[in-house]
């Protein structure tokens, strides 16, 4: 419990349940996404199996007044956590209410409950939340470009076009592993692994793909961001044909970006890195921990990307909006 003018900081408890869905039903009605949080039940089930950890602000009379969470994101290893459901009442805004819970949820929560890893995507279409996620010692591993739609900042009117989102990552628990890296992003990848306090051995990939071999992988098109997701799990020699299947009919469904996550612990990474880019591909960031083992995501966007409209806190983050830029340049035909 953290206090500080007249606002405590808490982790869940489940006589908050009722003060998170009021919450929630004043600033979304009943458009929030994730239905749990409207359902105190639901809600103690999501973490009771760990879930959903929620963080709540309380005023003077212990009333629920902000929520943050850390929430299970990755398809693949449960240890990972996403920091997001971020909100706070209208009433309360402006008294630093959310860094607060950030704080708590990145230095107090992990001593609670067992996670391993935390990410954050902020957006860059303003600074602010860049900052406070940096300040709490998350690192930059990549730029998800154009990842969210104009439409979504309409109300606050703080783009003019697609938002992009740098991702960050704050290592709580390490494991030291061997990392493949493609030979075409040397340097980059030995940027991004810099001043990460990760125990690694980077090796160049130069394996061939086995022959015979089959790519496995599941994907998940995001309709109203107009995002494709695809998550590979298993390099095959069919990698190029995999990927066409993906991607066949998404244009019909009107997708803007689409996104590929890889695993950076197989010895013949590159060779898929060299199909991917040939596709118009190019260079998103690294995924520390996202298999476990560390993965890559590699982009494509359908269209001009909003470079204009990328700001950045860090000269870590616009060294590595060069890089992707660069990256872009070289892999459109």
């Amino acid at each position: 419990m953290l206090k500080e003018q007249g606002i405590t900081i808490d982790k869940y408890r489940r006589e908050y349940g009722k003060g998170i869905a009021k919450c929630f039903s004043e600033v979304y009605g009943d458009g929030y996404p994730v239905k749990s949080v409207y359902n105190p039940d639901m809600l103690q089930e999501e973490f009771n199996k760990g879930n959903f950890y929620p963080v709540v602000a309380l005023n003077e009379r212990d009333e629920v007044i902000g929520v943050m969470a850390v929430y299970r994101s990755s398809p693949v290893y449960d240890k990972i956590y996403e920091a997001g459901a971020g909100i706070v009442l209208p009433a309360y805004r402006g008294k630093n209410i959310a860094t607060m819970l950030f704080k708590y949820l990145s230095e107090k929560l992990p001593g609670e409950v067992e996670l391993e890893e935390i990410f954050g995507e902020s957006v860059c279409n303003h600074t602010k939340i860049q900052k406070m996620v940096v300040q709490n010692g998350y690192l930059e591993t990549g730029i998800e470009i154009d990842l969210m739609p104009f439409e979504a900042y309409t109300k606050e009117a703080s783009s003019q076009g697609r938002v992009s989102t740098t991702i960050l990552f704050l290592c709580l628990k390490d494991k030291a592993q061997d990392v493949f890296f493609p030979e075409v992003y040397t340097k980059e990848l030995e940027f991004l692994y810099l001043n990460s306090k990760r125990k690694r051995t980077l090796n160049p990939s130069k394996a061939d793909i086995p022959s015979g071999s089959v790519t496995k992988g599941n994907h998940n098109f995001f309709e109203f961001a107009r995002v494709n997701r695809l998550t590979i799990t298993t390099i095959g020699e069919d990698i190029g044909s995999f990927i066409d299947s993906v991607e066949k009919g998404l244009l019909a469904k009107g997708v803007y970006v689409s996104q590929v996550f890889l695993r950076l612990d197989c010895p013949w990474i590159g060779m898929a890195i060299d199909v991917l880019r040939k596709k118009g591909y190019f260079l998103g960031g690294t995924l520390p921990r996202w298999f476990d083992a560390d993965g890559i995501f590699m982009q494509k966007i359908y269209g001009k990307p909003n470079w204009e409209g990328i700001n950045l806190y860090s000269s870590r983050a616009k060294e590595i909006l060069c890089f992707i830029r660069a990256d872009w340049e070289r892999t459109q035909h």
